[in-house]
């Protein structure tokens, strides 16, 4: 608050973008009027000026429990002179800062852990916020480079720009089309996966961006163990939990780590249901973490039981995923053995990602109501994990 020879200003430590000449215009005209309001195109107030101090602190208890608009009607209705500046954009929240570096009024979209979706005029503004890869600032122009090697397969959204650091936003972000649809059904939509997969996959990778994974057994499994060690050393594990897992991730490191990749091409890494949006143009989101790998990987992870079991209550059958390989194949070929052996590894980046989850959400509040929660629980039940673990025994044969 300052106090001049003959009015008082009050400037909000969250307005975005205060200048001179914002404040010079309060000050003119606060000899005018009772009280000037400077208002945020988000609707906060920016400044407040007026002679009156009470009417000030009035405003300034309203300010508490109402918006811009509604404390600005009900001066008004005390017939108070009030005069309103419209200026910038305030900051009061993730949301607003986004605003004020985009210089737009945003909608929410989604979140998820690594990225913050916000929607207007049909085009995503993806802002990051950490990166799973440890690719720290330059993860979002991987995500960028990505979309953009994947434009010519028709699967993915169109991607306009990429900031990989903004003057408010640390991590950056990027803006592409928004594509209207629903999530995958796993009993209708599967045909449909299939050939967006396989447009994807077909995608040539000559000069690549991405990163290879030369053994991506080896580099699974060491994720497996990175995350696992995070539960053995936790004081509450449940032993035969521990066990099983690990008996599971001995059965993995026996079927072999060293082998070398074949028939590279781009993989999603991460495909759930969600990730796909269906509607009059079938495509595949999420590309926050996508290397050169193998399709099997991707296909494997798309229909093996943690993923298709996480959001909803689906496990594939075998006909389903039988059904589901034999569209693919009509695109590109499957390395059935190979496939086999990624459901292995992909039920295990599920199951020791899950302990690694359990340890967190315990720490920081309780969950007894919270559906990830619940799977979590579920994943690492004995019943589960040994469907698992007999799955893994027909995979070694």
């Amino acid at each position: 608050m300052v106090r001049t020879l003959n009015h008082i200003l009050v400037f909000f430590s969250d307005i975005g973008d205060l200048s001179e000449e914002a404040i010079r215009n309060s000050q003119d005209l606060a000899s005018c009027f009772d009280i000037v309001i400077t208002k945020t195109e988000n609707n906060f107030i920016g400044i407040l000026s007026s002679k009156d101090l009470r009417l000030i602190n009035e405003v300034l208890s309203l300010e508490k429990k109402y918006d811009t608009d509604k404390i600005i009607s009900m001066l008004k209705e005390k017939n108070l002179r009030v005069k309103v500046l419209e200026k910038g954009f305030g900051v009061r929240d993730f949301k607003s800062l986004v605003e004020l570096e985009y210089r737009k009024k945003l909608n929410d979209l989604g979140f998820g852990e690594y990225n913050i979706n916000f929607l207007r005029d049909n085009i995503v503004y993806r802002v990051n916020i950490s990166s799973q890869m440890g690719l720290g600032k330059n993860q979002i122009k991987y995500e960028y480079d990505a979309l953009k090697e994947l434009e010519d397969s028709g699967a993915t959204p169109k991607v306009f720009s990429f900031k990989k650091e903004g003057k408010f936003l640390k991590y950056g972000s990027l803006t592409m089309e928004y594509v209207e649809g629903r999530p995958l059904d796993y009993d209708r939509d599967m045909k449909v996966a299939a050939r967006l997969l396989s447009s994807i996959h077909n995608v040539k990778i000559e000069n690549s961006k991405l990163i290879y994974a030369e053994k991506p057994f080896l580099d699974m499994y060491k994720e497996f163990i990175n995350m696992f060690d995070y539960y053995r050393k936790w004081e509450n594990k449940d032993k035969n939990t521990e066990q099983t897992i690990l008996e599971m991730l001995d059965i993995a490191k026996k079927s072999g780590l060293d082998e070398k990749i074949e028939n590279p091409c781009i993989i999603n890494t991460e495909l759930n249901n969600r990730n796909f949006i269906i509607g009059d143009r079938p495509t595949v989101i999420d590309w926050e973490k996508p290397i050169i790998g193998e399709c099997e990987q991707d296909l494997a992870h798309f229909t093996v039981p943690t993923t298709t079991n996480w959001k909803t209550d689906k496990i594939l059958s075998e006909k389903e995923i039988e059904d589901f390989l034999y569209e693919y194949e009509k695109f590109r070929h499957v390395d059935r053995k190979k496939y086999r052996k990624y459901l292995m590894f992909n039920s295990l980046r599920g199951i020791t990602w899950c302990a690694m989850a359990n340890v967190e959400y315990s720490k920081v509040r309780s969950l007894s109501n919270n559906d990830t929660y619940d799977k979590i629980k579920l994943f690492l039940s004995n019943d589960y994990l040994k469907m698992l673990k007999e799955k893994f025994y027909k995979i070694m044969g």
